[in-house]
């Protein structure tokens, strides 16, 4: 899997260290369950046989000079897989809400910019003897879908292990850049970078065709975006000044129904999600004396423009839409058809394609100028939460042996958005994970408990409209 990795960061990828503060951790994970006990050594020597696989995660970041250019990746000369592999006892009685808490705890706070920027933290004293893993990975080297593609590196598909290439040789990292190195090669790509963009502009007249596709993508994303994304979300309890906590939380759905009621009532999965979460918020805001009529939440959704060849690349490759989430709209048959409307035109306007070709007028924005607005203090936002739907393996993993049971997904909190749902599909099994701040939103797997009942009044409204099954003469 290991393949020629960029060395500089691209905008975007550099956007998530520059946004980055205590309160506002840039990284990625997961809560992943192993069968029976998993020891640091083990997770360690399975990191040890496995990281020539992806040698983007012996490197860490170096910021040149004066902000000339984004950093560089660059080899850690001190490298040590004693860094990045912590270990935790879980208190009594150890059950899911105990992990909620102390994994949350270890989630939070920033990575370590002198090392790489990942951590593992195995999890201790379950009561039911099985082993968490709590990962961390910052955004600044994967989205959600290569985070996925780098879970499949470390995991075997069956329990006693796939054969997987051995390193040819002993790690040597390169020798680190002195300062003037940086600031030399942050100036030439800095010019190389000018001097492409000129000559793209120089010729572009010779593509007509070509440039005013880009031109119509950038043009319809700024028109059809929702004018009411210029005003701030819809007030929430959970929608504020985030403090450095975290917390999660989970609920679990079986595949098979989730297709069953795309299959009756229309749309796709990602559809049914956001109606289940829809639903699901709704409530929790009626709960908590929020009016909900004529009510629309704003959700920023990623979407991810990695073609099939870029699978296993790490990095940055995602756009997104603005989706409404229909809270106000209690019957879920009709939520779900107005989450499919919106969705579907979305689509059609294309917003993704056209906020993706945006990203590339950051390019314009000398990286100093960047980094120095992403410590901005942001008060107000337009987005109340964040849904990603990460599609992920439909057949079960192993670490050492170890069947992986459960995948619980966990994403950042940023500006004043107090809740994350991360979608994930693993062996058959979608799970909503949400990620919070539990100083807005104390009470998590409340929201749990509402999630759970709008997916179960959208199921039964899928078995009632679904056609009599046809009854062969003679079976029972």
């Amino acid at each position: 899997m290991a393949r020629e990795l960029n060395r500089r960061l691209t905008t975007l990828d550099a956007l998530f260290l520059y946004v980055e503060k205590p309160t506002q951790p840039m990284h990625v994970g997961g809560c992943l369950v192993y069968e029976g006990r998993v020891s640091r050594d083990e997770l360690v020597r399975v990191m040890e046989g496995r990281l020539h696989e992806v040698p983007r995660y012996r490197q860490t970041v170096v910021f040149p000079p004066f902000g000339l250019a984004h950093p560089t990746w660059e080899d850690d000369p001190k490298f040590d897989l004693a860094n990045h592999v912590d270990e935790i006892t879980l208190p009594a009685p150890g059950d899911d809400r105990a992990l909620s808490v102390a994994g949350g705890e270890v989630y939070a706070g920033m990575l370590d910019r002198a090392h790489p920027l990942w951590k593992f933290i195995v999890v201790h004293g379950r009561s039911d003897g099985n082993t968490a893993v709590v990962w961390k990975v910052h955004h600044a080297m994967v989205d959600g879908v290569s985070g996925v593609d780098i879970t499949l590196v470390v995991h075997d598909l069956k329990r006693d292990g796939d054969p997987r290439p051995l390193a040819g040789s002993t790690w040597t990292p390169r020798p680190m850049p002195d300062e003037i190195a940086l600031m030399q090669d942050a100036v030439r790509d800095r010019l190389t970078e000018a001097a492409q963009q000129w000559t793209d502009a120089a010729f572009r007249w010779l593509r007509p065709a070509q440039a005013s596709e880009s031109d119509r993508k950038m043009a319809s994303a700024i028109m059809k975006t929702d004018p009411r994304m210029l005003l701030p979300a819809p007030p929430t309890p959970f929608n504020g000044p985030l403090s450095p906590r975290r917390q999660f939380a989970w609920v679990q759905f079986p595949f098979t129904e989730i297709r069953q009621i795309r299959g009756t009532l229309g749309g796709s999965v990602n559809d049914v999600v956001l109606a289940v979460i829809a639903g699901g918020l709704g409530r929790y805001l009626r709960a908590h004396g929020y009016r909900t009529d004529g009510v629309e939440l704003r959700a920023m959704c990623p979407v991810s423009m990695r073609r099939a060849e870029e699978h296993g690349a790490l990095g940055n490759l995602v756009s997104m839409m603005f989706a409404p989430l229909f809270v106000g709209i209690t019957d879920p048959v009709h939520r779900l058809a107005a989450e499919r409307q919106a969705m579907d035109a979305l689509k059609t306007q294309d917003q993704a394609g056209g906020l993706y070709e945006m990203t590339g007028l950051g390019n314009l924005i000398p990286p100093a100028w960047q980094a120095l607005a992403g410590q901005a203090e942001i008060n107000i936002s337009p987005l109340n939460t964040v849904s990603t739907n990460v599609p992920g393996p439909q057949i079960p993993l192993y670490l050492a042996g170890h069947k992986l049971l459960q995948w619980y997904p966990l994403g950042p909190l940023a500006a004043t958005i107090g809740l994350f749902n991360a979608i994930l599909g693993y062996n058959q099994v979608l799970t909503i994970g949400a990620t919070v701040d539990p100083a807005l939103m104390p009470d998590v797997w409340r929201y749990m408990d509402f999630l759970r009942e709008s997916y179960e009044e959208l199921h039964d409204a899928a078995r009632r409209a679904a056609p009599p099954r046809e009854v062969v003469q003679g079976v029972a």
